[in-house]
């Protein structure tokens, strides 16, 4: 802070200005005065002194014996006596005036007009032409001699003399005024300085009051205004530090509470900007400015917006549901009063994916089971009566009907097995145990047991393995149930009577990309590009030319899916109809863990 505009500086400032204005105003006072004065003075003493030598011409004494009574005389006043236009007398001072001088004095008109009506005569007089010289105080009187003739005697006293007494005394006017100023600024500067010291001192405890701390005290100096200011401002931050530790208190109670919420929950003000949220609400307005659906990049969905502007229409609690991409979620408004006005909304969010996703997945499982196992049960039930009606007339037939009925139970535990494999990974109980192996012994295992099963289906099975030392870390039994799937398809819809078909395992290692590749490539009949998107899909199957009359589950691709992305992959497909399809299960090896 600038000297000027503190306390101390504003204080000394007040009293310097206030002393320099009573002392320049005195000083001009004094000067007028003693100027006045000093002019009556010099007048009084001219008239007296004229007085005097007139009085020795009156009285008939020699000229000579006025010589001394000049020497009695200041060098600083001047005498002239003058008789019928002629000096009889004189002294002089460093003027040295010539006889154009005193004649110029002797016709002075003026002078004269007075000095023959017997008045003294005090004007200021100079002797020269030129107005810039030297100008003088003159006192002129007539006085009569003893033998008749008329004297006059003039007597001047240079104003220089006079300007140089007023200086000293001007002099000594200002070296006083600068004495007093100095002291005065000293004393003022001391004083104002313990007058402010105090509230400097408050000025401290206030800044650090505004910064949190409320431990510190403003020392009571004295038992004055201030010192009563002092004794409240303490009381003052004593409360404060009381009721900003309460409500530091309430805030963390009521951030923790928030934080530890399970449900989302934002506050609105009535322009519908944020004022407050917690985590899972953050999250929430995460998951939504960065989803496909919000284009225009918003803050929050415009069915939350619709919400808080029906909320402020019609004062009553908003329920409402909301969904974008694969998540669902219950937001519940409610209106914060400030008195009769509105203060802000609050809203609950609460995710209810998990729960429509479970529900949705009972209702998928229940309607897929039901349909998967109508065709094997009403199988199951036809066959079963044929045989009981007897409509089987001979032991083979009834040992084809009863193989059937075989194939079919053994159909229905499959589709039940699978069901439950597939249940427990999509409810996330899908626990893998993982070793490190390496990868091309493994894969060879896999191949070598579909060889018996690609010679019946005239079908050349092959591994190719770029890089056969390569280990990596994965649960075997769940990547030998997705490659016993993807290779038993492959042969499935490949092998077909004179047709070379061909299986091929394919491994690599993109390290660059940092990838683990396997590819399942078949030259069958491929899959159509419209049945790509669903392929993965529990229960869906391709068309019949695909399937082929081969028996199935439905559920398969899911399982392979589910498995892939257990660990950290994924799966696709590349196929042309009638001419092959390839299965490309891509593993990061970043985590190989």
């Amino acid at each position: 802070m600038r000297f000027w505009h503190s306390i101390v500086g504003k204080i000394w400032g007040s009293i310097i200005l206030l002393l320099t204005a009573v002392l320049v105003a005195t000083g001009f006072f004094i000067a007028i005065t003693y100027g006045d004065r000093n002019s009556e003075q010099i007048t009084e003493d001219i008239h007296t002194t004229t007085e005097h030598i007139g009085n020795l011409i009156e009285s008939g004494e020699n000229l000579d014996m006025l010589d001394p009574a000049f020497d009695l005389l200041d060098e600083s006043i001047g005498v002239i006596v003058e008789q019928d236009g002629e000096v009889i007398a004189s002294k002089q001072t460093s003027m040295h005036l010539d006889d154009a001088s005193y004649q110029k004095l002797f016709s002075n008109q003026k002078f004269n007009e007075h000095l023959d009506k017997g008045d003294f005569v005090s004007e200021s007089y100079n002797f020269y032409q030129d107005q810039t010289d030297e100008t003088v105080h003159m006192g002129a009187q007539r006085f009569k001699t003893l033998d008749g003739n008329i004297c006059t005697v003039y007597v001047y006293r240079s104003y220089g003399d006079i300007l140089e007494i007023t200086g000293q005394v001007t002099k000594t006017l200002v070296i006083s005024g600068i004495v007093a100023v100095l002291v005065t600024s000293i004393l003022s500067y001391i004083l104002s300085s313990r007058m402010s010291y105090p509230l400097r001192e408050m000025k401290k405890i206030a800044i650090a009051v505004s910064k949190g701390n409320f431990d510190n005290r403003v020392p009571t100096y004295t038992h004055d205004e201030i010192g009563d200011l002092g004794i409240a401002f303490n009381k003052m931050a004593q409360q404060l530090k009381y009721n900003i530790s309460a409500l530091r208190q309430e805030k963390e109670q009521l951030s923790n509470i928030l934080v530890g919420m399970a449900d989302g929950v934002i506050k609105f003000n009535i322009d519908k900007t944020i004022i407050l949220s917690n985590p899972p609400a953050e999250q929430f307005l995460h998951d939504w400015f960065f989803s496909t659906e919000n284009s225009d990049k918003v803050l929050i969905p415009p069915k939350l917006d619709e919400m808080l502007s029906n909320i402020w229409e019609t004062r009553e609690e908003q329920v409402g549901e909301i969904s974008f991409g694969d998540q669902t979620y219950v937001a519940i408004l409610t209106l914060l009063y400030n008195g009769d006005d509105i203060r802000s909304i609050v809203t609950v969010i609460r995710d209810m994916t998990e729960e429509k996703r479970l529900e949705k997945m009972k209702t998928d499982f229940v309607n897929n089971v039901s349909h998967e196992l109508r065709t094997p049960i009403s199988m199951l039930q036809g066959y079963s009566e044929a045989i009981i009606d007897g409509v089987a007339h001979t032991d083979e037939e009834v040992r084809e009907f009863a193989q059937i009925i075989y194939d079919e139970s053994l159909r229905i535990g499959r589709l039940v097995n699978d069901m439950l494999d597939l249940a427990r990974m999509e409810a996330g109980f899908n626990q893998l145990d993982k070793e490190r192996e390496q990868i091309a012994p493994f894969l060879d295992k896999v191949v070598s047991n579909f060889e018996v099963l690609a010679k019946e289906n005239n079908v050349k099975l092959r591994l190719v393995a770029d890089d056969p030392d390569l280990e990596y870390t994965f649960d075997q039994d769940r990547m030998e149930q997705v490659l016993v799937n993807l290779i038993m398809n492959a042969i499935r819809h490949t092998g077909r009577e004179d047709y070379d078909g061909v299986v091929e395992v394919h491994e690599t290692a993109n390290f660059y990309a940092d990838e683990l590749v396997i590819k399942i490539i078949d030259n069958g009949s491929g899959i159509a590009e419209e049945d790509i998107p669903f392929l993965f899909e529990r229960f869906y199957k391709a068309d019949k030319a695909r399937v082929r009359g081969k028996t199935g589950t439905g559920i398969g691709l899911s399982i392979v899916k589910n498995i892939v992305e257990a660990h950290n992959g994924k799966i696709s497909v590349e196929s042309n109809l009638g001419i092959g399809s390839t299965f490309i299960i891509t593993l990061p090896l970043s985590t190989d863990v």
